[in-house]
């Protein structure tokens, strides 16, 4: 999948500075599945120098579907996302 790029611009003044990046925990309570995925993703590049042998490997296997998994939900079209509306209930009148 190609990423689109967006063309890079100056910071105004009224430009907020990035955000700091949730933790694992940070993400699991505020319960989006994308925060989470770049979570463990963040804690995985971290942990990876200290690794050696099949778990380094475990782990460069589990940043590789992270990561594409996060590049899927990131080029995913909102529009397309169901609401969390509930469907109404059954009604033979209507038809």
């Amino acid at each position: 999948m190609a990423r689109t790029r967006v063309p890079l611009r100056a910071v105004g003044p009224d430009d907020a500075p990035p955000s700091k990046p949730m933790t694992l925990l940070e993400a699991i309570e505020s319960g989006n599945y994308l925060d989470i995925l770049m979570a463990q993703r963040r804690d995985i590049v971290a942990s990876l120098p200290e690794e050696k042998g099949p778990a380094k490997a475990a782990l460069h296997r589990q940043l590789s579907i992270l990561s594409e998994k996060i590049e899927q939900l990131e080029a995913a079209d909102p529009e397309d996302a169901e609401d969390d509306v509930p469907d109404e209930p059954f009604s033979s009148a209507t038809i």
